[in-house]
């Protein structure tokens, strides 16, 4: 209530994020993952959500199942490793289903194929330009395949209001965290009351150190043992594509980043990529990446989809700026692995809705060629590049 009726919403939901971010991320004691969900649901989840719909989310939500249609569209995202199915009968090689659409599918009975997918790529089941025949499965069948048209909003005009206030100040706030330079200053209204003396040391993946050259760099930069050095170098694999490796002073901090660096050196020519980061840098970060999960829920609803599209596609202020979506794009190559929620955000959002995809499509061949260069420049595989993206575009026909 108190932020619909302030002058500047914007400012007061940040204000509300610098309070309640840093109590519940990166705190000196780690909290359990348990623990941690829980308050980031009641203390920043829940709120956001009863601001969206004015009421109780749980009825809020309700109201929205009962209102929306089912989409004509699978658009299920792929693991990787995960089962898909490809057919004679699609139009081009890119053209895959997942395995539910498929058993419920006249492909069936048909000449099909089946692989293991490298992750990224999504359920083609109900477009019917990716398909000769039988576009869709029982599931996802419309009764009359109608092309994906972007539907009339069926949001009340209040509803998306509220929607596309929230979503502007979500999807900046989660641009401007993850395209974060070292150097960068917190903005105002995010800036601590108090200024805090933490820093985290970060270490990120990279593909040209071995396992065993990461273990004896931390072993012999931040003082940990074996066991935790092969902790650490697991996480940064598995995990988001970094570790923080050490919390301390600003000085402490840097002293570490200096050893890895020199010592990494020493093995490989490449020096590891590592990064000294504010505390409540990093408490913003990790809560950007759960908002990252959580839209792709919220955008589930076909009226919120067009709300967040809208919003990522809008032009910047700043003429000199690209929109929030080309910003995010732009920084692909120096995202660790957050760039994976992007990727998933742009297939759950934009690929799933006629008119935003064409906009999109322009957008990405706008910034085609710079993306393609940091891919050159970059040393992570193909997979979980932007770029990989070309195929949902560029084999489209009527894009």
């Amino acid at each position: 209530q108190e932020w619909q009726e302030a002058a500047d919403s914007r400012a007061e939901l940040l204000r509300y994020l610098k309070e309640q971010v840093p109590q519940i991320f990166c705190l000196k004691k780690e909290s359990s993952p348990q623990e941690e969900e829980e308050l980031m649901q009641s203390r920043l989840l829940h709120p956001l959500e009863c601001f969206l719909f004015g009421e109780d989310p749980q009825e809020g939500l309700e109201k929205l199942k009962q209102g929306s249609a089912s989409s004509q569209l699978c658009g299920r995202v792929f693991k990787e490793g995960e089962t898909v199915y490809s057919c004679d009968c699609a139009i081009d090689p890119t053209c895959v289903l997942c395995m539910n659409c498929f058993q419920d599918s006249v492909h069936k009975s048909h000449r099909y194929k089946m692989h293991a997918s490298s992750g990224g790529g999504f359920c083609d089941c109900g477009d019917v330009e990716a398909w000769k025949i039988g576009p869709c499965c029982s599931k996802h069948d419309p009764g009359a395949a109608t092309a994906m048209v972007t539907d009339e909003c069926a949001l009340e005009p209040e509803l998306y209001e509220r929607a596309e206030k929230l979503f502007r100040v979500l999807l900046r706030y989660i641009t401007d965290f993850l395209v974060w330079e070292e150097n960068f200053e917190l903005p105002a209204e995010l800036q601590p009351r108090t200024k805090d003396n933490a820093y985290y040391c970060v270490l990120y993946n990279d593909e040209h150190h071995s396992y065993d050259h990461v273990i004896y760099t931390l072993q012999r930069s931040v003082n940990c043992d074996q066991a935790e050095a092969q902790t650490h170098t697991a996480l940064i694999d598995k995990e988001q594509g970094r570790r923080a490796v050490k919390r301390g002073t600003f000085r402490s901090c840097q002293q570490a980043k200096d050893l890895i660096r020199a010592n990494s050196e020493h093995i490989s020519l490449q020096p590891l990529r590592v990064e000294i980061l504010p505390a409540a840098v990093m408490a913003h970060q990790t809560f950007t990446l759960r908002l990252g999960s959580w839209f792709q829920k919220i955008i589930g609803y076909s009226g919120f989809r067009q709300a967040f599209c809208q919003v990522a596609l809008e032009p910047n202020a700043d003429r000199d700026q690209p929109c929030l979506i080309s910003r995010l794009m732009l920084h692909d190559a120096r995202m660790y692995k957050a760039r994976k929620i992007v990727h998933e955000l742009i297939f759950c959002s934009m690929l799933m809705e006629t008119e935003f995809k064409r906009l999109f499509a322009i957008e990405f061949t706008k910034h085609y060629k710079q993306l393609q260069k940091d891919f050159i420049n970059d040393d992570h595989e193909r997979s979980i590049s932007i770029t990989a993206l070309s195929v949902q575009i560029f084999t489209v026909p009527t894009l």
